[in-house]
C-alpha cells in the first residue's frame, strides 16, 4: 500500500469552536502526542506517525490555521503564540483538557520546521500542559535580520505557489524535503501540498520572517528535547546544533540519513525517539 493510499485510512476531521473551524486528523488511544507540520506541509504528511504510532498513543496531526480546512487566524501579522491559543482552542474542543485538575495527564508536543516555533510558543504558554516537547529540523525565524531580508521570506513561498501552483511547487520543492526522494514519498508531498492555502502560507511566512523561536525558549525549560536531520539542507544540523547549545536543550538527537522531513524519511528511527519518551 502507498503512502498515498495509507493517508485514506485516516479521515480528515473538523471541530468548531470560538467561531472558528479546525481541521485535524487522528488515530490511537493512550498518551496524546500531537503533531504540528512545518510550512509546505499539513496534517497528512504524518501518515507513518498515524500509522506506526496510534499502537502506543493517541496521535493528532493539526492543519494549522489557513491549511486544510482550518480556518486562518484572525491576526493580520501573526506570531507563534496566536497558533499557541489556537492550538489550546482545539485540544480544549476535543474535551482534552490536558494539566487541568480534573486531567492530570500531559501530552507530547512536537513540532516541525515552522510547527516547532508554534510548539516552543505552546510550551511556553501552557507548560502545565506537556509532558515533553519535540523541537525537529526547527525553523528558527528571521527575527532580528535586516527588513529587506525579512520582506524577502515573506514574499518567496506566496509568490511560489502563486506563479507555480500547488503540485508545480510540490515539483519544485519536494525533491529537496527528502533524502530520499522516491517516487512514493513525492506523491505524497504532491497530496499534502494540495491542501495549502494561500492566506494561511501567507500568514506562516510572516511568522517565519518576523517572529524567532528563542523568543519562546529559555535553558530553564527542562522538557526540551531537539531532533536534528543529518541530511537537512533547508534547516542544516549545525544550525539546530547551535539552537540547542545556546539553549542547553537535551538530548539532541541525530537522525542519519534525513532530509528536512525526518519523520518522512526515516520514520522508523523518528518514531523511536518520540516512543522513548513515553
Amino acid at each position: 500500500m502507498t503512502l498515498v493510499e495509507q493517508l485514506a485510512q485516516f479521515e480528515l476531521k473538523t471541530v468548531q469552536f470560538d467561531g472558528v473551524q479546525q481541521s485535524y486528523r487522528e488515530a490511537g488511544t493512550g498518551k496524546v502526542l500531537v503533531l504540528l507540520h512545518g510550512i509546505s506541509s499539513g496534517s497528512g504528511s504524518w501518515v507513518k506517525q498515524l500509522q506506526d504510532l496510534s499502537h502506543h498513543f493517541h496521535v493528532i496531526a493539526w492543519d494549522a490555521p489557513g491549511y486544510g480546512q482550518s480556518d486562518p487566524l484572525a491576526e493580520e501579522q501573526p506570531n507563534a503564540d496566536n497558533y499557541a491559543q489556537r492550538l489550546k482552542g482545539m485540544l480544549s474542543a476535543l474535551g482534552l483538557n490536558l494539566g487541568s485538575a480534573q486531567n492530570q495527564n500531559k501530552m507530547i508536543l512536537v513540532g516541525h520546521s515552522l510547527g516547532a516555533m508554534q510548539a516552543a510558543a505552546f510550551n511556553a504558554r501552557y507548560p502545565d500542559m506537556v509532558d515533553a516537547v519535540v523541537l525537529a529540523n526547527a525553523a528558527q525565524g528571521y527575527k532580528g535580520s535586516d527588513a529587506q531580508r525579512q520582506q524577502d521570506v515573506f514574499e518567496k513561498r506566496p509568490k511560489m505557489l502563486q506563479t507555480l501552483g500547488a503540485s508545480g511547487m510540490a515539483q519544485s520543492r519536494g525533491p529537496y524535503l527528502v533524502a530520499n526522494a522516491s517516487a512514493e514519498a513525492l506523491a505524497l508531498i504532491d497530496v499534502v501540498m494540495q491542501n495549502i492555502q494561500l492566506e494561511g502560507f501567507t500568514d506562516a511566512s510572516y511568522l517565519l520572517a518576523y517572529d524567532a523561536i528563542q523568543s519562546y525558549l529559555n535553558p530553564e525549560q527542562h522538557n526540551v528535547h531537539v531532533i536534528k536531520g543529518m541530511a537537512d539542507g533547508i534547516t542544516p544540523p549545525q544550525d539546530i546544533q547551535a539552537l540547542a547549545d545556546q539553549f542547553q536543550l537535551k538530548p539532541c538527537y541525530d537522525i542519519a540519513a534525513a532530509g528536512h522531513l525526518s519523520y518522512l524519511d526515516q520514520a522508523e528511527q523518528f518514531n523511536q525517539i518520540l516512543l522513548s519518551l513515553n
